[in-house]
């Protein structure tokens, strides 16, 4: 596996390092708008976007800590980081992998309670205050396990060619299928079930909503509880998922089929397909909230004021 990285040709070197560098470029990029975005405007300081930046915050730990070795591998061909540095990067290569679907969970359940459920437990479940300490736990969650598993010598961190990453080892049979049952468990399944789950009843609220408006058009005094504003956010969110879907379900397949050996060898430019897939997860979710969110699209546009981006800001607000 190590020689077909050495063995490429100066096409495909510089087709493979120049995307990463290009996905990292725009992840950096627009992660840190949404983050100064949200600091700037206290109109997105909302209980939704706790999660928002809790994925853009994630989205940057992989654009720092992540894509720049990746791309050093592409370039080279190996790993010239030494080991200490691969120990870091696996450990922020895998806290990423286990932190996104379970944050995209934890995203849908929120919209799920706002939408489906009384004002009143929205606001005992997703204050401010339990949103943040439910993320910390997650956080510490994850990052313990991986601690734990590698300090007590369940698994090593190691560099896997075929990922161009320093990934987990393990280092027995039985160690090996109980991590995949936890990691597949915990961290994929219940996640996208919650997902599935909650984005299911949203929108069959939405579609109830909708019926009751058209009836109301003849119905002046009809309810409708569900506002305009939140199935916009509800809409921008499921763009989200289903585009991290979209990326995110090819990279677990080739992961599973190639770490529980149900294929004996996979190609290495489809081994790092998980790595590209992955990677385009981290760098589109801030292009989405700019194209479905207007209060996202106009502050990005304020940060980086010109003549015009201001005609441009003008038409939309008229």
């Amino acid at each position: 596996m190590a020689d077909d990285l050495g063995s490429r040709s100066l096409f495909l070197t510089v087709l493979e390092a120049g995307l990463m560098i290009l996905f990292n470029t725009l992840s950096l990029f627009g992660n840190v708008l949404v983050c100064i975005s949200v600091y700037r405007n206290t109109r997105l300081r909302t209980t939704t976007n706790i999660y928002i930046i809790a994925l853009a915050v994630t989205d940057l730990l992989s654009a720092i800590f992540v894509m720049p070795f990746v791309t050093g591998v592409l370039i080279t061909g190996g790993w010239p980081f030494g080991k200490t540095i691969c120990q870091m990067h696996a450990f922020f290569s895998l806290f990423v992998v286990y932190l996104s679907p379970v944050t995209m969970g934890l995203t849908a359940l929120n919209r799920y309670v706002k939408i489906c459920q009384s004002h009143q437990q929205y606001r005992r479940l997703f204050s401010n205050k339990s949103s943040c300490i439910l993320l910390a736990s997650t956080w510490t969650l994850i990052a313990l396990y991986l601690l734990v598993t590698r300090l007590a010598g369940f698994q090593e961190f190691r560099f896997v060619p075929g990922y161009a990453a320093c990934l987990n080892y393990h280092l027995s049979e039985v160690g090996r299928k109980v991590h995949y049952v936890i990691v597949l468990g915990l961290f994929v399944v219940l996640p996208m079930g919650v997902t599935i789950f909650s984005y299911r009843k949203v929108f069959k609220k939405i579609r109830e909503h909708n019926t009751d408006v058209s009836q109301g058009l003849h119905t002046p005094a009809v309810n409708t509880p569900v506002s305009s504003h939140e199935i916009q956010i509800c809409r921008s969110l499921f763009v989200i998922v289903f585009a991290f879907m979209l990326c995110w379900l090819p990279a677990w397949l080739i992961t599973i089929l190639k770490r529980l050996h149900i294929v004996a060898k996979i190609p290495r430019n489809v081994e790092l397909l998980c790595a590209f897939c992955l990677t385009l997860s981290n760098t589109i979710n801030p292009f989405i909230y700019a194209g479905m969110n207007p209060l996202f699209r106009r502050e990005f546009r304020s940060i980086f004021p010109c003549r015009s981006c201001q005609s441009v800001q003008a038409i939309t607000n008229n």
